[in-house]
């Protein structure tokens, strides 16, 4: 009976830890409303320039120098960090901004350690991306 009731919990656990790793995995969006959300800081040469600088402080170690999700901390994490550079231009920046502010898993919520601003300075960078690789 033990035994019976040993591997019963240990099929719930397993079963309960591929459901989450299942949902880490999957697309992840903001809820529309936030998606929507407008950016208040003009996409420049100074606001891009700011979030790089914050980039580079805050997410190069999982996202890699150049946002392809291949820092030196990636390799260790799961979900991996996603390729930025690919997802530059195709989400929303109020997606971006969102998700820099909630994180999810291993990204950790940025909302309260960096300013809003800062979340918009560093969602305009990563917007940004594919052009600053190719400007190199």
């Amino acid at each position: 009976m033990v035994v019976l009731l040993g591997l019963f919990i240990h099929l719930a656990i397993m079963a309960h830890e591929k459901g989450h790793s299942k949902k880490l995995h999957a697309h992840w969006s903001a809820p529309p409303e936030a998606a929507k959300r407008p950016n208040p800081i003009q996409r420049d040469q100074e606001s891009i320039a700011r979030g790089k600088k914050l980039f580079q402080t805050h997410c190069v170690v999982c996202h890699g120098p150049g946002g392809k999700g291949d820092g030196p901390a990636a390799a260790g994490l799961n979900p991996k960090p996603p390729n930025l550079v690919k997802m530059a231009g195709h989400h929303p920046d109020g997606d971006i901004a969102w998700k820099i502010e909630n994180g999810r898993g291993t990204m950790p919520a940025w909302k309260g350690k960096l300013k809003e601003k800062e979340i918009w300075n560093l969602t305009n960078f990563i917007q940004a991306l594919p052009s600053e690789l190719t400007s190199r």
